[in-house]
Order: structure tokens, then sequence, then C-alpha cells
């Protein structure tokens, strides 16, 4: 019998997984960044709070998206010859403090939805898996053994969808 150890991905973390691990965040407004690379037995997922950090740095983190798809390459040991073999997953960027009919464009999940699409469409990603937006929060799921993941929304106490 074998036995797999579940990872949480907190607000502003990055964490890695290989065979015998789950990768696993909460979601609302934040996004939930994934890079898949079954190939090569390793999985990222970063819990990003915000778009742009306005800076360029090493330090591994997640809570910027532009700052967490550095942390996942660096991390996961990924160079350009990688690109096209990862699969991304962006998840997410739910409407959880607003009006539903608030302009999306001032929604810090539809900020932070784009900025993480566009952050590994220009790493060179292709194969991207989108799942953003709404009122409802989700909680995804990165299974390391066999490379798949599974997005579920989770629903609002004591209010509607």
């Amino acid at each position: 019998m074998t036995t797999t150890e579940k990872i949480h991905v907190q607000i502003g973390q990055v964490k890695t997984g290989r065979s015998g691990q789950l990768l696993t965040a909460i979601l609302g407004s934040c996004i939930g960044l994934g890079l898949l690379y079954p190939a090569r037995d390793i999985f990222g997922l970063a819990h990003c709070l915000l778009s742009d950090s306005g800076q360029v740095t090493d330090q591994i983190g997640g809570r910027h998206v532009d700052q967490a798809v550095r942390s996942l390459v660096s991390l996961m040991e990924l160079g350009p010859k990688d690109y096209r073999s990862i699969k991304a997953i962006v998840v997410g960027g739910a409407n959880m403090t607003m009006p539903p009919d608030t302009d999306p464009k001032r929604l810090v999940g539809t900020i932070n939805s784009g900025s993480a699409y566009s952050a590994v469409r220009k790493l060179g990603v292709r194969n991207i898996h989108v799942e953003t937006g709404g009122v409802l929060g989700r909680q995804v799921t990165i299974d390391c053994a066999t490379g798949e993941f599974q997005v579920a929304e989770i629903p609002r106490v004591g209010g509607t969808t």
C-alpha cells in the first residue's frame, strides 16, 4: 500500500512535487499557477495573491504572478527547451468581494488571471488550461503520480452563486 503526501500551497507559496505527492490550493481571487511536466516527474504550484511585483528578483516566492513564474522555473530546473513539453494551469481569479455586475477590469481576480496567462504564454508554454472568473472559489489538486489535475468549485456558504 502506498501513501500519498498532500502538500497544501498557501498564499504566497510555491511548492514542487513528485510521484507520491499531491499539490493542492484553495483559491478565491488568488491564482493557482501550476506547471506540469510528467515526462520529468516534476510538478509545481504557486498560490498568487497579486499580478506584478514591479521588480525582478531571484527570491523564491509566489505572492506575485511574475515572481511565481520565475520561482517555478528555478525550482523545477526548467530551461527554454522544456517549455513546449509542459502543461500549465491557471485556476482561480473569482470575484469574491464585489457585486457580480462590477466592471471586470477592476477585479483583482481578473487582473491576476490575465497576468498569469500572459506570463506562461510569454515563457513559451502553449498547452494552457484556464479555469478562472465567476463568483465561486475553487480547489485545485495536482496528482504528481499521474500528472492529472482536478478543479472543484467551492460553494458559497449562506450566499447564492
